[in-house]
Formats: C-alpha cells, structure tokens, sequence
C-alpha cells in the first residue's frame, strides 16, 4: 500500500527540507510539500539580523515532490493571522486525494482555516505539527477566546505530530488526546552538523585565534538574533558576576539590533555576526558551551545543533527543548529565565572543571543520536497506519 501524504509548510526552511527529502526516500510514501511562500527558495531579507539570507545548503528543494502556493500577504508580522493567505489550498487538498495533511504552519493564518476546512468538506485526516510549549495565562477576554479557538481546533485535528514533550503537554492543556499523539521529535541533521564539525587540533586552534579566541580560554557560545526574546543581557549579566571569568571568552553568532547594547556591555566579546549553514557547524566547534537564556523559546533548535557537534547546554527553563534534551547535571544545566546569578553558578562550574565539559560533551552526543530523521519517520508511518 502507498500512502498518500501531503505536508503544508508555510515556506522553505533549512531544517526541513532534508526531513522532506528522508520522507519522500521512503517507498511506500507518496509525498507532496505545499509551500505557502517562496522565502527561503530565493534570497530573502532578514530584518531582525540585517542581512540578505541565501541558505547555502545543498540538495535544497531536491529528492522530494513540491509545489508553491501563491501567498496573496505581504506577511505583515503586526497581523500575523494575514500572514499567509493561499486560497489555492484548498483545491490542491481537494485534488490531491490525500490519505492525509500534516500541517506545519501552526494554525494561526487564513491559509491553516482555509486547509483545515478544506480537509474537514473532503474527509481528509489532518494532523498538527508544530513547537508550541508554555500555555500562556488565560486571564483577559482576549486570551480567553484565543484558548476557546485552540480546544476547538484540536476537537476538529484527526491527531498530533509530537514536536517533544512540552509540545505534547501544549496540546494535552487544550483537551487534546493524548492517545491521538505521533511523537514526531523535531530534528535536524545532526549527522551533517557532526561531520563539518570534526576538526583537528591544529584546525580548532587557527580556527579559534582568526577569532581571538586563545587556547587555553573556554569559550561560551550564543547561536541566535540579537533580540530581547533571545535575552543576550541576561548571559553578559552572568559572566560580569562569574569568578572565574578571567578562563572564559563569550562567542556570539548572529547578529540584531541588541549588537551595539551587547558590545558596549561585553567589549571582550567576539562577535561573528550572521553565519550561514556550511560554516556554522564551525563556529559551533571553535566554542566549549552553548547558552541559550531566552526568556520565550518554543523549541530552541540551536540545543539540537550544539548537541550534535558535542556541546554541553545551558538553556533557561523557558525553552522548550529543556524537556527533552537538556539533562540537569548531565550535558548541561537548566536556570530560571533572567536569573543570572544562577547562570553564572553554573557557568564557573562548567569552565573550571575540564572533565565535566568533557563528560557533557560526551553525554551530548549520546542523547541527541536518536533525535533524528530517522525518529520523525517513524513518527509519520505510524500515523499514516493508524490515521483514522
């Protein structure tokens, strides 16, 4: 039996397309990608980071069978439920003949109504993948009503692509089955990310002083915008307050409009700004650590991409891939988002102590192998047996 599976994205995103491509490789999977937008496809402009994006992945848009809907939007972040508007969902659900939709662009858009009534007139099971974690409070009118739309959204979804384990909770708050769950677990490729990142001594060494990082310095990274939801200040706040602070360097990879706060706080810094996906995994080798302190982070796959090159982790609780991947005492530690005298406990703890590093580097490696491709897969098979 070959099933027929679609999957609506809302544009092309590096993540993704190698799951798509690992999908479509299966032989008894007939897929085909909906893209909602073009952005990623073609060069597009990164507002946040000030930088014109052309990932540079290769293979992109290849192995697997895709189609562009026409976005009527102009994907006004201030309107997100305009977004995206592709009335041309709706016919190629009805035509594609489908045994099932998994949708990833969330469910806040015209085009995710348009798809999910389109799916519901043609009988056509649909299931939601997504990163969504930390149920907001449900105080106002307005908040209320959102949470009153969420449970009846879930009544109508055939089921649930798993992103991880607070992600299934998200769903679990607004009365979703849980025996309708599909753990999905959102990977990325992590044998790419390992390979670029194996260099030699000599390698990490050259590569490190290019970027005035000296050897025997600890070098904490940050993978992100530079924006306040990424709470670059709380981490600066943590090394100003380390004792051991003299050992460490802070490495940030991204760009935003926080720089010039963040280089007038931290003039030691090294600041590599925007680094595209080839030489990424290198910038993650020249580092020791990997902190992400955001004070609101769906997934964090920035955890997974640090993991995979061997990093130890330290993430606020406010990032959701702390229910997964980040082990307290383990290959990392988890803080209160904004307290960084926590973090800065833990940052003297993982710079002065080499054998730790080396055990969550270790750790790392062996937690993040089975979050892979492979995993989704599975995930995907099993729903398409039990889709009904």
């Amino acid at each position: 039996m070959t099933y027929r599976l679609a999957i609506v994205a809302s544009h092309v995103i590096q993540y993704q397309d190698p799951l798509f491509r690992r999908i479509a490789a299966e032989g008894d999977i007939d897929l085909t990608v909906l893209y909602c937008d073009r952005r990623g496809a073609d060069a597009f402009r990164d507002e946040d980071m000030g930088v014109t994006v052309t990932w540079d992945v290769e293979q992109l848009l290849s192995g697997y069978r895709y189609r562009f809907l026409r976005n009527f939007s102009h994907l006004d972040a201030r309107r997100p439920f305009f977004r995206m508007i592709d009335p041309g969902i709706v016919p190629a659900i009805f035509r594609g003949k489908f045994d099932a939709v998994i949708f990833m662009i969330g469910w806040g858009s015209i085009t995710a109504w348009l798809g999910f009534l389109a799916c519901k007139l043609s009988r056509t099971p649909f299931f939601l993948f997504g990163d969504s974690s930390f149920p907001p409070p449900e105080r106002g009118v307005a908040q209320k009503l959102r949470a009153q739309m969420l449970r009846t959204i879930f009544r109508m979804a055939s089921g649930f692509m798993t992103s991880g384990k607070l992600n299934a909770d998200y769903y679990a708050h607004y009365g979703a089955d849980r025996n309708r769950f599909f753990p999905m677990p959102f990977a990325i490729d992590n044998e790419r990310f390992a390979a670029a990142a194996q260099l030699t001594p000599i390698e990490r060494t050259e590569l490190r002083e290019r970027h005035g990082i000296a050897p025997e310095e600890v070098a904490v990274g940050f993978s992100g915008k530079l924006v306040e939801r990424k709470d670059p200040r709380t981490l600066v706040d943590a090394f100003t307050r380390m004792r051991h602070r003299e050992r460490a360097r802070l490495v940030f990879i991204g760009d935003g409009p926080m720089r010039a706060e963040i280089e007038r706080a931290a003039p030691t810094a090294r600041f590599l700004g925007f680094v595209n996906q080839t030489d990424l995994p290198h910038a993650y080798a020249m580092c020791d650590v990997l902190v992400l302190p955001s004070r609101f982070e769906p997934r964090g796959l920035v955890v997974n991409e640090a993991m995979a090159v061997g990093l130890p982790v330290i993430a606020s609780d406010r990032v959701g891939a702390v229910g997964d991947l980040v082990q307290e005492g383990e290959n990392g530690f988890v803080f209160p988002a904004g307290d960084s005298a926590t973090l800065a406990d833990q940052l003297d703890r993982i710079v002065k102590d080499d054998a730790l590093r080396a055990r969550m580097a270790t750790r790392s490696k062996e937690l993040i192998a089975d979050w892979s491709f492979e995993s989704e897969v599975r995930g995907v098979r099993a729903m398409l047996e039990r889709r009904r």
